[in-house]
């Protein structure tokens, strides 16, 4: 069991590499440092529970990405709603200033709203995936290290969600015509 002394010195060496694991996930400097505070209080209460296999560090890194998983997964509707809302109001302000075409927005708007609600009906294996590849421009590779998974799981996955993502919006097709 670590001491008030060693955890001390423990969460000053990995706190700023936990950090950087969180932010990874994460780009608000607010919430990673939450999380990671969080995983230093877990580990600090259940320490004497714990059988640890491996480095602490490793076991630190993991808990980290964990936390963070578990927050996207919590929070990545409301956050995509809050998104859609602020986008649409910007949008909306800005519109007759551009000088537009409204039914060009509407189908935009429509289509936008409609693969963002397709995209949050995916299992979260798809949507995770889907959403470090294609919105966040990451990698197979990349991908396949943040999840824990193999390259060819992340193909595999990206496939299988396109799949379900042009059956949910085949529809659409048409609206895009026009």
């Amino acid at each position: 069991m670590v001491n008030k002394t060693d955890f001390e010195q423990l969460f000053r060496q990995y706190y700023s590499i936990l950090c950087k694991v969180a932010y990874g996930y994460i780009r608000d400097r607010m919430v990673v440092e939450e999380i990671v505070n969080d995983v230093f209080v877990r580990y600090w209460s259940k320490q004497s529970q714990l059988v640890i296999h491996s480095e602490l560090k490793d076991y630190l890194c993991t808990s980290t990405k964990n936390a963070c998983i578990d927050y996207i997964r919590t929070n990545q509707k409301r956050h995509a709603q809050t998104v859609y809302i602020d986008e649409q109001e910007i949008v909306c302000a800005t519109l007759a200033d551009l000088g537009e075409d409204p039914l060009d927005y509407i189908i935009n708007s429509e289509t936008e709203h409609r693969i963002r609600q397709a995209l949050a009906e995916l299992p979260e294996r798809y949507r995770l995936t889907v959403t470090l590849n294609r919105i966040d421009g990451l990698s197979y590779d990349e991908v396949a290290e943040k999840m824990s998974i193999t390259k060819n799981t992340v193909k595999s996955n990206l496939r299988d969600a396109m799949t379900i993502l042009r059956e949910k919006l085949k529809d659409l097709k048409f609206l895009l015509l026009l």
